[in-house]
């Protein structure tokens, strides 16, 4: 087990939902710490509690959002944010056959319940993904916005 794996599998542990990890690695990449951001990041856990758009995916939009979003009245969001949005997303419904579907209650009757390993292989792939986009932008992850000079 890679460390990320390992990371992925400690929050879940904490009781932690997909958005709220991917969030949670984001921020630990900036160093950074911001439990109102993960306490709210519980909005989007199963769906949105309905059994809707996975978590995953929706919590990779708002972390992609962190880094290129708008985040203030007097910020401009990076040109390059509907792109990175657009992107992952394409990416998660290209992906989706793989586990069932891209709705939570699909992913989750498909594999026959929830299940850790099943949810926790879609997370990995998702923070590489979301890793790779970054990178081809240029934006370094470690970096809160506020401090990659508009990158």
């Amino acid at each position: 087990m890679d460390d990320t794996s390992l990371r992925l599998a400690q929050l879940s542990a904490q009781g932690l939902c997909c958005s709220q990890i991917l969030m949670q690695l984001a921020l630990e990449d900036m160093a950074a710490d911001n439990p109102p951001l993960i306490r709210a990041m519980a909005g989007l856990c199963e769906g949105s509690g309905s059994g809707g758009l996975c978590g995953v995916a929706t919590g990779g939009a708002c972390v992609l959002a962190l880094y290129a979003a708008r985040g203030s009245a007097d910020e401009e969001p990076l040109d390059s944010y509907p792109l990175l949005v657009s992107e992952f997303m394409d990416w998660f419904r290209a992906s989706a056959a793989d586990w069932g579907g891209i709705r939570c209650d699909e992913i989750v009757s498909v594999q026959g319940g929830q299940r850790p390993e099943v949810c926790g292989a879609i997370l990995l792939r998702a923070r590489e993904t979301i890793l790779g986009l970054l990178a081809e932008q240029g934006i370094d992850p470690s970096l809160p916005r506020e401090e990659s000079h508009g990158f």
